[in-house]
């Protein structure tokens, strides 16, 4: 009678293990499953945002104090941009006292300040789909202002990003 019991315990846990291993490899498999999913639908929206800086030029440059730059970015793929605050915009150039300087500029919708970048009202041409939204085919305006200023007779190197990975750069000379 004890060798059937032990025989029962020993089929009980074998049992007992196997539901745990089964439930454990089937969560496992549901987890890597959503992620395969996720990865998936961010790389189609990787894939669907370009965009181009069709555009760069300095609007005004203070020695001793700031450069603004004025930038028209087009939207080449089919990914919108509602938030421009997801956006980056980063800043590299040599100031008046022959500094190398890299600067990430905050997105600031009230107007450009030190260090900041912004889009007027009317920063979105031809702004016909969605109002105030950056849709494929339109031209993002982008006003940015670096201190201290650019060094007169140097570049800046401008970069654009959009949330979903595309990004561009241009080369300004002031």
């Amino acid at each position: 009678m004890s060798s059937l019991v032990a025989g029962i315990m020993v089929i009980a846990s074998f049992l007992l293990a196997s539901v745990i291993m089964f439930g454990t490899s089937l969560n496992m498999s549901t987890d890597q499953s959503q992620s395969l999913k996720d990865l998936g639908k961010i790389s189609r929206q990787k894939v669907n945002s370009g965009i181009s800086i069709s555009s760069a030029s300095v609007t005004s440059s203070l020695t001793g104090s700031n450069t603004e730059i004025a930038l028209a970015v087009d939207n080449t793929g089919s990914e919108s941009v509602a938030d421009f605050g997801e956006m980056d915009v980063i800043v590299q150039y040599t100031d008046s006292s022959d500094n190398l300087v890299r600067k990430y500029l905050a997105y600031n919708p009230a107007g450009v300040g030190d260090n900041q970048w912004t889009n007027p009202v009317t920063g979105v041409t031809p702004d016909t789909f969605n109002p105030r939204m950056w849709d494929s085919d339109e031209t993002l305006t982008i006003n940015l202002r670096v201190a201290p200023d650019v060094k007169s007779g140097t570049s800046a190197l401008v970069v654009v990003g959009m949330p979903r990975a595309a990004s561009d750069q241009a080369l300004v000379e002031n």
